[in-house]
């Protein structure tokens, strides 16, 4: 089974899918996101536990060897979040970890992925999940960059048709909405 995901995303997600989405998603949402759980929103206040940066071998297994060859390397950042957890009715007092993986020297990405991270396991630490980078559905649709844009980008494209079709609705609107004295003025 490959691990890259081409069907749309069920929710609940499992935290590898979570994880895959936000290594792909939008620098600037997540350290947004990640910074709302700072700020009183997802009751998240972590220690880094780890930050570690590096190269890792990239390998591909061809049918006709049946072993791993290495292709190339990747420089990764990786970071671990250590939170403070008072537990809950089901799970005892702890520490849990939030995880970040960004591709090249990218730590502030590393670190707010791990921060959105530990905010989507809430539900699954039995936390109640009122903030919005506690809700999954939230920020996994919208942490792709490349369908933000393309969605953002879209608008600048003539909408004639739309226009058109709001015009006219906004003058039956105005029409029914003018007091009879205006009508009769014009």
């Amino acid at each position: 089974k490959s691990p890259r995901r081409r069907a749309p995303m069920d929710f609940p997600a499992d935290r590898d899918l979570r994880l895959q989405n936000l290594a792909r998603g939008d620098e600037g949402f997540l350290l947004a996101l990640g910074y709302s759980t700072q700020r009183g929103y997802g009751r998240n206040h972590p220690f880094a536990g780890e930050i570690r940066m590096g190269d890792v071998a990239v390998e591909i297994v061809p049918e006709e060897l049946g072993f791993a060859v290495e292709i190339g390397e990747i420089a990764l950042t990786e970071c671990e979040m250590i939170n403070q957890f008072a537990g809950s009715e089901k799970t005892p007092p702890q520490f849990t970890r939030g995880y970040g993986l960004a591709f090249g020297g990218s730590e502030r990405k590393a670190m707010a992925m791990a921060l959105v991270d530990r905010a989507l396991r809430a539900s699954e630490l039995g936390e109640e999940a009122d903030a919005p980078a506690q809700d999954e559905e939230f920020v996994l649709y919208h942490s792709d960059n490349v369908e933000a844009q393309g969605f953002v980008q879209h608008l600048k494209l003539p909408h004639y048709v739309d226009f058109q079709s709001e015009l006219e609705l906004i003058r039956k609107l105005r029409a029914s909405h003018a007091p009879p004295d205006a009508e009769a003025a014009e």
